[in-house]
This record gives C-alpha cells, sequence and structure tokens, in this order.
C-alpha cells in the first residue's frame, strides 16, 4: 500500500501528469434493473482536453456520446462491470464531434467504472515535443510514400501474370510465393510457405534444379531456361509441364547475396502443339499488413485535484480550530455558570447569564435579570404568569420539569434544551438553545415557593457543533470517495501496462512502481533503492543525467521510440526493449520534490516498422532486380508510374526520361505499332493480354531496331475493384528468336553431315570386317610356315655335329631364333583373339553365379597367389548374378586378377579386392590391389594394343586391350583409378 507522500500526492501528480484519459462511470439502470446508461463521475485533463468536456460533466454517457450505442462502446462498457473481467476495446470514433482513433482500457472497481483511454487527436506540447511531433509527422509522411510505393508493388505482386517466389538461404526457404506459383507446383501455402524448397516438392529432386539454385547463389550469376521440362506432383497427378524460368539472384540492402528470386511461366501447350499460351495470373501473396502502432502514455499537467485536495485540508483545519474555539467557550461558559450560581445572591444583577425567579404555582415572573430580558426585548415579563408572559411555552419540555421542580424540589439541569420561543410580541418563534438549570426555591418554613431559572445562551454554540458536524460527516463522504478514488486508480495503475515509477529527491529513490515496471526487472529488489542502485545499466545508458535534469530544471522530458538495454540475471543478452516515456517533475507547495516516470512498451510497434521496412525493401530490391521488365502505366495516357532496371534497357531510355511521361510520348516510335490500341482493350475488358514473340521496332542507342518481346498486359485494381492501371511485363526473347533460326539452320546442316558421316560409318565398318578376316586369314596363314621353321630349328640343332659349335655361339643363336619364333606364335594368336572377339561378343548372355565363377579364376590363379604370398577378398553378395557371356566375364575376371598379381610391389604382401554391386542399372565389378600403381601419364596408355608399361616382368601388352573391347562390345564401360607407389582400382560396368 503506498506511503502518506503516495496517498497525499501521488493520484493528483498521476491524473495531471498523464496523456492517458481517465473517467470513472456510474451505471444508471432502468426499471427492469439493467444498465441503459452511464454517469460520467469524474474526467482528468488529459480526458477532459480530449473529449472536451468538464471535470464532471452535467449530462450522461447517452446525451454526451450518442454513438456509444452504434459503435459498440456502450455495450463494451456494461459487459466489463457487469462480468468483472477487465478489457480492452479499439474503434475509429467520428462522431458526436469526435474524429480520431481511440485506444480503451476499462475494470470495474466496486460500484464504478474505471476506463483508461488515448487518442490521436494533437495537443498543445512543450517546445520539445513540439519539435519531436514535426519529426514525426515528418516521419507518417515518408511512411505514408513508402506505403503509397509499397502498395504499387504489392498490387503489382498481386495482380502479376507471371508466377513469382523468393527463396532464401542455402537449405531454399520458401519465403514468398505468389498464388499463381501455388497452382503451377500444385501446393496449398501450408505445404509450402517457410518449407525447404525441395521438401515442398520432392519430386522435383534430381532434375538438376538443384545445381542451378546452387550455381545462382555461388556466382550471382541469373540462370534462364525456355521451355524447360519439369516433372510435379501437382494435386495428386504426376505430370510433366513445361516452364520458362529465370532464378534471379537477391541481395539485401548491405549487397548480401542471401536468396533467390524465381519468376516463372507454364509454355506447356506453346511446347506442345506451338499454339498460344494461356498464363494464370494470380495475385501475390505475402504481403505483411501494416500493424497498428498506437503509443499509449501518460504524461503529465493536472492541478485540479491536487488543489482540491489542499482546500480539503485546510478546510479540516478550520473546522478543527472552530470546534476548538467553541467548546473553550462552552467550558468557560459553564465555569462561569457554576461561580454565578455560588454567588448567585451577591451579584445576580450583574450575572452574564439569564437568570429569573418564577413565583408560586403560576410561576409569576418575580425576578428577572437583564440578560434573560434581553433575550425578550420585545415582552413584558416582570409580574406576568410565565404562561401569560410566553403562552408559546405551553406544553414545551421546559414547561414540565418547571413544574416538576416546584412540585418535587429536584434541581433540573439541561445542556442544549431547544425552547422555540419569539422574542418579540406577535412574532414567529426562535429555536433558542440553553444550559438550562432549575432550582426549587425554599421560603422560611422550607417550603417551595417558587423556582430558581438559570439558563445560558448556547444558540450559537448549537447551531456551530451540528454545522461543523455535518460538515465533518460531508468531509467524511468526501476523503472516503477520494480514498476510493485513489484506491480505484491505483488499481488501474498496478494492472495498467504502461510503466509507472516514483522518484523521490534528487537522488531518485523510488517511492513506488507498479507491477509492469517490476516485470521489467524480475527478481530484483527496487522500492527504496536509487535508480542507480536498482538499474545500473540507466547510468551508462544516459537515463540518470535525464532525471536529473528535469529534477533540476522542472522541465518535462518525452523520449519517443527510445532503446533500453535491460541487464539479464541469467547471463543472457541484454534485453533491448524500446519506449515511450516522459520524465515529470513532482512538486509539493510549489517545490520539486520527485519525478514522476510513466512509460509505454512499444517495442513490438518498432520491430514491426523495422519488419516492414525490411520487407519494403525487400520488395524494392526484388522490384529492382527482377530479371524481366516491369512497368506500371497510370491513367488513360499510360502514363509510367514505375518502370524498373530493366524495361529501361529494353526501351533504351534512363528512368528519368520515362517515369512521369505518357507512353507514347515517352516511346513515340511505338506509335502506329497497336501497343496502345492492345492496353486499351485490356483496360475496357479487364482481361490480361499475353503475346509471344512479338515485333517490334524500338529506338536504342539512337537508331531503330527490331527486337521480339514475350509480353503480359496485367490489370491492376484499387480496393474498389476499379482497373487504375496496367502492369507491363516483358522480356526480350531476339537473342531466342535468331537463335532458333540459326539453330533450324545449322538442323539442317548437321542432318546433311549425319547422312554422311552414316555413309561413312557404313564404309568403315565395311573396311573393319574386311580388316578382321584379313588378320585372321593372316594368322591363320602364318601358323604353319612357322610350325615349319620351328621345325628345321629343332632338327638343326639335333643335326649340329658334337664339337661343332665349341664357342657354343650357335647354340645361342639357335636359342634366340626359338625365342624369336615363341613370340610371334603369341602374336599370332593374340591377333586370333582380338579377330574372333567380334563373333565372340555374339554370344548369348547367360545368369552366371559371379562367385562361383571367380572361385574357378582363384583355382586357376593358386600356385601364383600362393608364389606371392596374395590375399584375395571377394564381396559379391550385392550383386550375386550377372547375365553375360560366361567365357568373355572370366576372360575379364582372370585379366585383371592376374595383372593385379603380376605389377604387385615387391615391398608388401599383395592385398586384391573384388567386389561387385549394382547401380543406376547398372552391374559393377571392381578390383583393387596395392601395387606398384600408375602415373597420370601410364594412366592414357594403359588400354592400348601391344603396349607395355612394365618390362620387368613378362606381358604382350594385348590382355587389357581385349578386356577393353570385350566390354564395350556388351555395351559397357572400364575405367582406372591409380597412384603411384599406392595402387589401382579398376571399375567394369556392364548393363545390367
Amino acid at each position: 500500500m503506498p506511503d502518506a507522500f503516495l496517498i497525499d500526492g501521488l493520484l493528483q501528480s498521476v491524473l495531471e501528469a498523464s496523456l492517458t484519459g481517465f473517467h470513472l462511470l456510474r451505471p444508471l439502470y432502468n426499471p427492469a434493473g439493467e444498465i441503459s446508461d452511464f454517469a460520467i463521475v469524474y474526467l482528468n485533463p488529459a480526458g477532459q482536453l480530449m473529449l472536451g468536456l468538464p471535470e464532471r460533466p452535467e449530462q450522461s454517457m447517452h446525451t454526451q456520446f450518442p454513438t456509444v450505442e452504434t459503435s459498440g462502446v456502450f455495450a463494451f462498457y456494461r459487459k466489463v462491470f457487469e462480468t468483472g473481467a477487465p478489457g480492452r476495446f479499439d474503434l475509429n470514433y467520428q462522431a458526436d464531434g469526435l474524429d480520431n482513433y481511440f485506444r480503451l482500457s476499462a475494470r470495474r472497481n466496486g460500484e464504478l467504472l474505471v476506463v483508461s483511454f488515448t487518442d490521436t487527436a494533437d495537443q498543445d506540447r512543450s517546445v520539445v515535443e513540439v519539435a519531436l511531433r514535426e519529426s514525426q509527422a515528418r516521419e507518417q509522411a515518408a511512411r505514408a510514400e513508402a506505403e503509397a510505393q509499397r502498395s504499387t508493388l504489392q498490387r503489382v505482386f498481386e495482380q502479376a501474370p507471371v508466377a513469382i517466389g523468393i527463396v532464401r538461404g542455402p537449405e531454399l526457404i520458401i519465403e514468398v510465393a505468389n498464388p499463381l506459383i501455388m497452382k503451377l507446383w500444385g501446393k496449398t501455402p501450408e505445404q509450402t510457405m517457410h518449407h525447404p524448397l525441395f521438401d515442398a516438392l520432392p519430386e522435383a529432386r534430381g532434375q538438376g534444379f538443384e545445381a542451378l539454385f546452387e550455381q545462382v547463389l555461388q556466382t550471382g550469376t541469373p540462370v534462364v531456361a525456355h521451355e524447360s521440362p519439369v516433372r510435379l506432383e501437382r494435386y495428386g497427378k504426376l505430370e510433366t509441364p513445361y516452364f520458362n524460368f529465370a532464378y534471379q539472384p537477391l541481395w539485401d540492402a548491405h549487397n548480401q547475396l542471401n536468396g533467390v528470386i524465381i519468376i516463372a511461366t507454364e509454355v506447356t501447350q506453346l511446347v506442345e502443339a506451338r499454339q498460344k499460351v494461356q498464363t494464370l495470373n494470380e495475385e501475390l501473396a505475402a504481403a505483411n499488413k501494416e500493424l497498428q502502432a498506437a503509443n499509449e502514455e501518460f504524461t503529465t499537467k493536472n492541478e485540479e485535484l491536487a488543489l482540491a485536495q489542499q482546500q480539503l485540508q485546510q478546510l479540516n483545519q478550520e473546522l478543527e480550530g472552530r470546534v476548538e474555539e467553541r467548546t473553550h467557550e462552552l467550558l468557560l461558559a459553564q465555569g462561569e455558570a457554576v461561580r454565578q450560581q455560588q454567588r448567585l445572591e451577591g451579584f445576580f444583577s450583574q450575572a452574564p447569564a439569564a437568570i429569573c425567579i418564577l413565583d408560586g404555582p403560576d410561576m409569576v415572573f418575580e425576578l428577572v435579570n437583564e440578560a434573560y430580558q434581553a433575550l425578550f426585548p420585545g415582552r413584558r415579563l416582570l409580574g406576568r404568569p410565565l404562561l401569560q408572559a410566553l403562552p408559546e411555552l405551553a406544553g414545551q419540555p421546559v414547561w414540565h420539569t418547571l413544574r416538576r421542580v416546584y412540585e418535587t424540589g429536584e434541581t433540573h439541569e439541561e445542556t442544549g434544551i431547544h425552547i422555540p420561543v419569539a422574542r418579540h410580541e406577535q412574532e414567529q418563534p426562535h429555536d433558542f438553545y440553553f444550559h438550562y438549570i432549575q432550582q426549587a426555591r425554599y421560603n422560611e418554613q422550607g417550603q417551595i415557593d417558587g423556582v430558581l431559572v438559570f439558563a445560558l445562551d448556547m444558540t450559537n454554540q448549537v447551531i456551530a457543533q451540528r454545522q461543523t458536524a455535518q460538515l465533518q460527516a460531508d468531509m467524511l463522504a468526501v476523503a472516503q470517495q477520494r480514498a476510493a478514488e485513489r484506491e480505484s486508480f491505483f488499481q488501474v495503475f498496478e494492472q495498467t501496462p504502461a510503466v509507472v515509477s516514483i522518484l523521490q529527491g534528487p537522488e531518485h529513490r523510488i517511492s513506488y512502481h507498479n507491477q509492469a515496471y517490476q516485470q521489467l526487472f524480475p527478481g530484483r529488489q527496487m522500492r527504496g533503492l536509487t535508480v542507480a542502485q536498482a538499474q545500473p545499466e540507466a547510468v551508462d545508458q544516459g537515463f540518470v543525467a535525464l532525471l536529473d535534469e528535469v529534477y533540476r530544471t522542472g522541465q518535462t522530458f518525452f523520449g519517443n521510440e527510445l532503446p533500453i538495454f535491460i541487464a539479464q540475471a541469467d547471463g543472457q543478452p541484454a534485453r533491448e526493449i524500446f519506449f515511450n516515456f516522459t520524465y515529470q517533475a513532482y512538486r509539493e507547495n510549489g517545490q520539486i520534490v520527485g519525478v514522476s516516470v510513466f512509460a509505454y512498451d512499444v517495442t513490438e510497434q518498432v520491430l514491426a516498422r523495422q519488419q516492414r521496412a525490411q520487407t519494403q525493401a525487400r520488395l524494392q530490391a526484388m522490384f529492382e532486380q527482377a530479371p524481366v521488365a516491369i512497368a506500371i502505366l497510370q491513367g488513360p495516357d499510360y502514363v509510367v508510374d514505375v518502370a524498373n532496371p530493366l524495361v529501361c534497357t529494353l526501351w533504351g531510355r534512363s528512368a528519368d526520361e520515362v517515369i512521369g511521361r505518357p507512353l507514347l510520348e515517352a516511346l513515340p516510335e511505338v506509335r502506329g505499332q497497336g501497343f496502345k490500341e492492345i492496353l486499351d482493350n485490356v483496360v475496357q475488358k479487364g482481361e490480361a493480354f499475353v503475346a509471344q514473340e512479338v515485333t517490334a521496332m524500338l529506338e536504342r542507342r539512337g537508331q531503330l531496331e527490331q527486337v521480339y518481346l514475350n509480353f503480359v498486359y496485367q490489370p491492376l485494381r484499387d480496393e474498389f475493384g476499379h482497373i487504375t492501371s496496367v502492369a507491363a511485363v516483358a522480356t526480350e526473347v531476339s537473342e531466342q528468336v535468331a537463335g532458333r533460326q540459326q539453330v533450324a539452320q545449322a538442323n539442317e546442316q548437321l542432318r546433311q553431315a549425319n547422312a554422311e558421316l552414316d555413309a561413312t560409318n557404313q564404309q568403315l565398318t565395311r573396311t573393319n570386317v574386311d580388316l578382321d578376316n584379313f588378320i585372321y586369314t593372316a594368322s591363320h596363314d602364318l601358323k604353319a610356315p612357322i610350325t615349319n621353321i620351328e621345325g628345321l630349328l629343332a632338327a638343326l640343332r639335333e643335326q649340329l655335329p658334337n664339337g661343332a659349335d665349341p664357342a657354343g655361339d650357335v647354340q645361342a643363336l639357335l636359342t634366340m631364333m626359338e625365342g624369336a619364333i615363341e613370340r610371334f606364335q603369341k602374336t599370332i594368336g593374340h591377333l586370333t583373339d582380338i579377330s574372333r572377339l567380334q563373333q565372340v561378343n555374339n554370344q548369348a548372355a547367360e545368369a552366371i553365379d559371379l562367385a562361383s565363377l571367380v572361385e574357378d579364376v582363384r583355382l586357376d590363379l593358386a600356385p601364383e597367389l600362393n608364389a606371392a604370398r596374395a590375399w584375395l577378398h571377394v564381396d559379391v553378395q550385392a550383386c550375386p548374378t550377372i547375365s553375360f557371356a560366361p567365357k568373355n566375364l572370366r576372360s575379364i575376371v582372370y585379366n585383371l586378377l592376374s595383372n593385379a598379381l603380376k605389377y604387385r610391389a615387391p615391398e608388401r604382401p599383395p592385398v586384391i579386392g573384388l567386389r561387385a554391386y549394382c547401380e543406376n542399372g547398372l552391374n559393377i565389378v571392381e578390383v583393387q590391389d596395392n601395387g606398384l600403381g600408375l602415373s597420370e601419364g601410364q594412366q592414357t596408355q594403359l588400354f592400348t594394343m601391344f603396349q607395355r608399361l612394365h618390362s620387368h616382368v613378362d606381358g604382350s601388352g594385348v590382355g587389357l586391350y581385349m578386356v577393353k573391347k570385350i566390354v564395350e562390345n556388351a555395351g559397357g564401360s572400364i575405367a582406372v583409378r591409380s597412384q603411384l607407389g599406392v595402387g589401382s582400382t579398376f571399375t567394369v560396368s556392364l548393363p545390367g
């Protein structure tokens, strides 16, 4: 609960400092017990200024504001009061003399409804705030201009006749996609937006688009494709439509490449039938609605409530003084009456009190002193019976008490007795109040013979006391009402989203803060500490210096959207929050004693505006970087309202030369070419016009050029559906047209060349057949002579006499001749094998158990494997069966394993691996060794006939050539990967 300082001054300062309007409403009920209206009990100065009403308006809410019923305000107030649940309500109120946007916050407190409200009306401001408001006005004007541009671009993209999308980052997250691109994809926004492109379109994987996107993101170079087929699943059906599309790099404001713009049109019908393409045009989606920004802030200046509080205090002091004074007078009078009674006999006639002696049972005035007679200056009393002199006393209590005293002798004393009596004859009675004593008088015999009356006039005191009591009761009621109002406002402050705090003294000690203030600093002790102690970050950020200045000068400080960095207890980075706030000096008796703080968190508005600015920048960048020419033509004269760089390049003009000018004035050479007539027809019918490869004459670089264009004229509509402009989207296809013409010519030349090449191939085929026949015949015919020579050498060796060759020269020569004959025979054998390859290729394929075949080869090579202490690992589980000619497959495996043994490295045991697997419809056989390896130069010569790369082992250089011929004749391929000194891997790919 706030202390006395807050109770006496906080409420007044808060209300008078608040820029937010506050009013208290009391419900009015109809005979059925339903709320029919609200009485405006109180309106603070900010509310008075906003609504143009006094502090306590006489008229009810319905009378003052008739439109509250239809606007929903009355229903909102009634709901909050009846349910007790706080609520908020925003509306644009344009009635009853008001024309502003209002934000209302209401909460029930007892039998009152507390309402806080803000509006957008201008108010008198300080010099600082006037400058701030002017700055805001300029900002708003700039925002309005930007919004107009954004709206124009928005309509362009919403109604664009081409499919447009934006993907960002290496994962190609879909950020923007207009309805047309959704239709081309056959997907809904829920299936695509904010998903990676190839997750949303999985069927598009593996078609080469990944590489295109990567190329654009890495090089920043656009990619353009025409009539490209794409496999897409659209609406549950797998289709292959054709598209013209462009991938354009998207640069941010810092010239960083962070995305790709996709612009596409479907040309399936054009590809299939070369007919007119019906381009689907839809609205461009993904536009962020501008968030409404309404800054609710508390400000200052309301002195009336403080003045009323001061007047109440002064009145209480005055009443207390008067009561004390009257009480003192009464005590003096009582003392004087006692003394006069004690000395009655001595100074009866000088007594200041009214004294009389009534004689006998008729109560005849026997003695009346001056004070008593002064009560009745116009009436004769002495010698007359009481009821004759003062007949109005008959029946009054005073008469009955006199009789009782006379009859019983008991003294009667009464304070404040009321006696209505006339001071003059024939006059209406006046109300008198007396301190009254009636005492029996005794004669010498001790008998009662009269009554002594002592009366002290207390009329003025009694009236004053009653007035004081009434005034005190009234003041108590007012104080209770003020207390209830204070409590209501404290409840509002505790529950309002605005930040409220009261700082005392030059050190700015926090004497009060609401819950919203505490939530900014969770876990921190705030109350009783200085700002510098509770918020050390405020010192470095300059806020304590601002508070010092406000305390010193009394000048209010207004902060607009200022960032505040609040340190976090968990070691996280400081949290940045934006506030609109007011520092207002707080005064007591005209002296500054503290500073009140009122602030609103406007972080969402600031971030939203920044987001809008980023979106605007992205849209502008997208428009500027679009890989198609775009222009917006406004009005009946088709004034160029927007023109991106590409359309300016297409027209051969700068933007300054075309923007703001009618189309035919900016491009006079297009008169008579039919474009204006097409535009008129688009506006008249409201339908888009699509054209492909249209010829146009444009003046570029000082001379007329013939160009070919694909373009779309799309009507743009305003929010009322009226056509206000036309969007022109075009691409120049002059190069494509010229290229297609060149391709057609080249195709004809290629057809002729292919015919010549076919004839040449047939001739080569015949030549190869003749060559194969020659090789086979030659090798067959040479076998017999070589065999004869071999026999003659054997006979010569046998016939050579002993001792005929003492030096051994003849034997050496014979041995050399036999070696030459053996090599010649091997060569003839290899030539025979090579000539048979074509015939062998025609052998029928069989399903071969690869593991069994490899095991047969291993048995054949067992002596060599054992001699070399080699280790052979076989893994063919992934491809256990291969369909191939058995003899040819065995020859392939044998040659590869044999070579791995022959060309092993002498310094390490041979390790040979053979594995088989299936990949992309092919059967792969791979042989890997850790042998000598090959240099890059050797690898290029490896499969050449009779080419030997190592001379330390026997070989003819024909084995790998034959393997290559067998594999290629079967439609396969063989490749080698090798590193000198490490080993080699041979990979054979055979058709599945």
